[in-house]
């Protein structure tokens, strides 16, 4: 048997750097966040060729005095925790004691700082673990940490370090998801003497500060409670999708982590909302019970195991899909999904109220030869209270065309003529003057005279409310593939294939999801062959599966029997199916049905839509249109735009007409 040998210090705080120091971007964020532990509220961070060379970290947090500078570097040295049972209740972000010690033994570090009860400051210098220099310096209440020359004494590690700019990018990445993480302290991040950001307190503050305008107007806020978890933070919109997760950060009770609970719960709450191969911006903030978390289970404390996974992927799915959801609306053509248009249908309602109690008031079909009579009393009282109402449009195009028909009222009221003409009326046919307007039945020579002044009059009712019900206007299509159509000051160019290939996607979903699938069964049942994993998922879905209209059953060992096939799918390659299942293994807390087979829906509906190509002529594309009943979807089921608008403002500017 070997001799068994115990480490030396120096050789066991390199194998202990080793876990916890992988690259600049590790010492980076565990040193900000031994700073954000010490109740730090303005956090500098620099560092030169990529934090090779150097990183310096200053902090205006509590300090730390002479005779702890020392302990502080040891291995396992904290000052928080001191019993086995603070493990259950774990609020700060460092707590293990090996950063300093770590980073010492794989660099040359000099701590300097002083505290509120401290005459002067006092400094520590160490070069691979060994202390070479201290004494006391003169500064302010802070302190300050200096990195030089990371990995001067293991050059194999040294060598796997990739060049200065892409650890430059990985620091950034950090230092983007800390000051997120922690918005109410104030960042500051520095690259080779130049501020890449500053945030100055608020999370949106930080949003803005450290991504760009166009991802940052892209992002939607939410903040919901379930039991005593509470979800925060902001999810991007389609069109924001980046292709890799460096937009993503999740925070647990304010420690920056990767989990794989969570990335799953978001991706399945955006489904088929992003294009393939495409990720969601987002910024999520989960406070939850300390005691709900378990913060060490990882050496970098980059993972977190939870009491309940379940809950916390229900928990999250939830918030982004209801966010998701609330800002999805179709194209409406005839109206547009702006406030203003808004009003229009409402105003278009009213509009149509209008005319039918002023229809009622002013017309009503006499049974007998009696004079008729028009009660002005009533009409008055209508025509206010319609103009009246607490909850009439303010828009100031709308108000103006109801201003004009109440005019016409009034004028209406007010003719001098109206009494002879119901006289001729009465006496020539003994029916309503107003029902008799526009009929071809022959009236009197002196209602004749006054014939055109009524026609003028109902002509503009009759331009007033085709105006507030005005419809899309359909242009015409280009390269046989877009169309081209123009309504309420919009000009909206669609897609053919992918707004058709949505509405038939749409469809199938529903009937998935409203579980009225048919079934076609299989004259020779499909045999699936599974590993442990494999069965073990097929069986934690098999409920799921047959809702589908797949009929499985056990078949002994780790197989199973296919019997039949939903008939959505009659021509379903099953091993692919079940291949791509196994792939992707969702899971199933929240899942629908249609998940299991979104991409086969997909792939049907795409086969079916108009392809591109399909030359169409303005009435076919009205009839399409016509039948989109919701509007016209604005991505196609695979997160293409099916959609794009642009107002004669946009094309303005195209022609420079506008600067």
């Amino acid at each position: 048997m070997a001799k068994i040998n115990v480490l030396d210090s120096s050789v066991f705080n390199l194998i202990s750097a080793g876990e916890v120091v992988e690259r600049p971007s590790s010492v980076v964020k565990e040193l900000v966040e031994n700073s954000i532990d010490a109740g730090a509220t303005s956090i500098s961070v620099g560092i030169k060729e990529g934090g090779i060379s150097s990183i310096v970290i200053v902090d205006d947090g509590c300090g730390i005095d002479k005779d702890n500078m020392r302990l502080a570097f040891l291995p396992h040295a904290t000052s928080k925790l001191a019993k086995a049972e603070d493990l259950d209740n774990i609020a700060t972000l460092g707590f293990r004691g090996e950063a300093l010690a770590s980073v010492s033994a794989v660099a040359q570090v000099t701590m300097t700082s002083k505290t509120q009860d401290d005459e002067v400051g006092n400094y520590i210098t160490l070069s691979a673990g060994k202390v070479i220099e201290e004494g006391k310096r003169a500064i302010a209440q802070s302190t300050s940490i200096e990195v030089e020359n990371l990995f001067f004494n293991t050059p194999v590690r040294k060598k796997f370090l990739k060049k200065p700019k892409q650890e430059e990018a990985n620091v950034t990445a950090i230092m983007i998801q800390l000051a997120l993480a922690n918005p109410d302290i104030k960042f500051k991040y520095t690259v080779d003497n130049k501020i890449v950001f500053q945030t100055n307190g608020g999370l949106e503050e930080a949003v803005f500060a450290v991504y760009d305008n166009e991802i940052a107007n892209g992002l939607l806020p939410f903040d919901v409670t379930y039991d005593n978890y509470r979800i925060y933070g902001y999810t991007g919109n389609a069109s924001i999708a980046k292709h890799n997760r460096n937009y993503q950060t999740i925070i647990i009770n304010g420690r920056v982590i990767s989990n794989q609970t969570i990335s799953t719960a978001v991706s399945q709450a955006y489904g088929n909302r992003l294009m393939t191969r495409t990720f969601p911006v987002f910024v999520l903030n989960i406070v939850m019970p300390f005691d709900d978390v378990d913060v060490n289970v990882h050496p970098t404390k980059t993972d977190v195991r939870f009491a309940d996974s379940h809950k916390v992927f229900s928990c999250v799915y939830k918030a982004i899909l209801a966010t998701l959801a609330a800002q999805e609306q179709n194209l409406i053509l005839g109206n547009s999904n702006s406030t203003d248009n808004k009003q229009t249908q409402v105003a278009q309602t009213k509009q149509t109220n209008i005319d039918k109690k002023i229809d009622v008031c002013l017309t009503k079909p006499q049974n007998n030869l009696e004079k008729p009579s028009v009660n002005y009393d009533k009409i008055d009282k209508s025509v206010d209270a319609l103009f009246n109402e607490k909850d009439n449009i303010e828009s100031d195009k709308y108000q103006a065309l109801i201003d004009k028909q109440k005019k016409v009222v009034e004028e209406l009221k007010y003719s001098k003529d109206l009494p002879k003409m119901q006289t001729k009326v009465s006496d020539s046919g003994g029916t309503s003057p107003f029902s008799a307007i526009g009929t071809k039945s022959k009236i009197s020579n002196n209602l004749a005279d006054s014939k055109p002044e009524f026609e003028t009059k109902l002509s503009l009712l009759e331009m007033i409310d085709e105006q507030l019900e005005s419809e899309f206007k359909v242009i015409g299509q280009i390269f046989n593939t877009y169309l081209i159509v123009e309504s309420q000051g919009l000009v909206h160019f669609i897609d053919q294939h992918a707004c058709h290939e949505r509405l038939i996607y749409d469809k199938l979903l529903e009937e998935v999801n409203s579980n009225s699938v048919g079934v076609q069964y299989m004259l020779v049942p499909y045999i699936l062959d599974c590993s442990n994993t494999q069965y073990e998922y097929i069986c934690a879905i098999q409920d799921n599966l047959k809702d589908l209209g797949f009929d499985i059953e056990e078949f002994g060992g780790l197989s199973f029997k296919v019997n039949s096939v939903p008939h959505l799918l009659n021509d379903i390659n099953l091993a692919v199916f079940f291949d791509e299942l196994f792939a992707e293994r969702q899971s199933g807390i929240g899942l629908k049905n249609s998940d299991l087979i979104r991409d086969k829906l997909a792939q049907k509906a795409c086969k079916s839509a108009i392809k591109a190509g399909a030359q169409l002529d303005n009435d076919q594309i009205k009839t399409l249109l016509a039948g989109m009943n919701n509007g016209v979807p604005l991505q196609c089921p695979h997160g293409r735009p099916a959609v794009l608008s642009y107002t004669r403002r946009d094309f303005d500017k195209l022609f420079k007409r506008i600067i």
